[in-house]
């Protein structure tokens, strides 16, 4: 076993328990590769900062989704199987072990970039909060870890905020249902912000277009999610057609110029997802930096989970640079991919002009 492969098994153990309730299978096959050294190895072949089991996991549902044929399939849903109630484990083991070189190959070369819309749910009324807050229907946005980019088009969703209705291109092919917890309602009317500027940066862009990568998207998400399966090709369709600008880089080296090629008149809004945990501190603060440099010229508005908490329920937040003076605001908790959102910030800024 490598070293370092006891911390492995221990991100398994985790990961299971925290995958219990969305994916029993999953839970199942985790604590069961955190005690076995062939498959904690080929896990240790992923890149640092990438997490070891999410990596595995996909991997195999990758080659699965690619045809490959192994009685596994007959556990996941989205590969045609009924899900059944044997033990998935030793059919597991068994594809893992027959097909070893290209899970190595993929988990050392693939990064988890799940990019899942359902995280715009938090997006869409962060952006109409920050536009009320500029006193501005217009907003120019740059996305660190964009992935493919699906998020870059959250404007072309429709969204149905239980508890707080519906908002959206009525026509558009990705509906994202959300269930709004808490006493206040989110920023959600239908005067959605125009969007002036798109772009995104990642390390590693992943092409729509690509059977290869819209596969990897797929083999992200958990076997038995249909409907989230189902919102990911319905969203891979509207990048396919409105193809976001994406840039292959580092977001330090890359953001300046971004910044600098974004219109006046919009309210200049940097934003993320489930990224900055893959950063290291050192990263993060040169991140920020680059944003408190950048607000000499202008505001800048940053829009990201907490990078100090864990995965589960974050809390999304907002950043004003303004003058290198940066003020923090807690906008939101929010289940990871959606499913609910409890706004916490206070609607105090002047609405939103009517987007022309």
């Amino acid at each position: 076993m490598r070293k370092g492969a006891m911390d492995t098994a221990e991100k398994f153990s985790r990961y299971a328990e925290w995958v219990a309730d969305e994916s029993p299978l999953y839970a199942s096959l985790a604590r069961a590769a955190a005690d076995d050294d062939l498959l904690l190895d080929i896990a240790s072949e992923a890149r640092s900062a990438q997490p070891e089991p999410e990596l595995l996991l996909a991997a195999v549902h990758s080659l699965l989704l690619d045809g490959r044929e192994h009685p596994l399939s007959q556990f996941y849903p989205s590969c045609g199987g009924a899900d059944p109630d044997a033990d998935p484990v030793p059919q597991f083991r068994d594809f893992c072990r027959a097909n070893e070189a290209q899970l190595r190959s993929i988990v050392a070369r693939r990064r988890c970039q799940t990019n899942d819309v359902g995280r715009s749910a938090v997006i869409r009324p962060a952006f109409e909060h920050v536009a009320r807050t500029a006193g501005t229907g217009t907003v120019a946005q740059v996305e660190i870890g964009a992935s493919a980019g699906l998020n870059l088009n959250w404007d072309r969703y429709q969204y149905e905020f239980a508890g707080a209705g519906t908002v959206g291109p009525s026509d558009a092919p990705v509906t994202i249902e959300s269930e709004v917890r808490g006493d206040r309602r989110p920023p959600v009317s239908r005067a959605v912000p125009t969007v002036a500027y798109r772009r995104g940066i990642d390390l590693n862009t992943l092409d729509a277009s690509l059977e290869a990568d819209a596969r990897w998207l797929h083999a992200l998400i958990h076997p038995n999610r249909v409907r989230r399966h189902d919102r990911l090709e319905a969203a891979l369709e509207v990048a396919r057609e409105h193809r976001p600008p994406l840039t292959e880089g580092d977001a330090v080296d890359a953001l300046p110029s971004h910044l600098s090629a974004a219109p006046d008149d919009a309210a200049l809004v940097v934003y993320s997802t489930h990224v900055l945990y893959q950063l290291d501190e050192e990263t993060i603060a040169n991140l920020r930096s680059v944003l408190s440099r950048h607000s000499r010229e202008r505001r800048v508005y940053w829009l990201s989970i907490d990078p100090g908490e864990e995965l589960g329920t974050p809390t999304y937040r907002l950043v004003t640079f303004d003058d290198e003076t940066a003020r923090e605001t807690q906008l939101a908790r929010f289940e990871s991919y959606g499913k609910w959102i409890r706004w916490l910030a206070s609607e105090d800024g002047p609405p939103s002009q009517e987007p022309s």
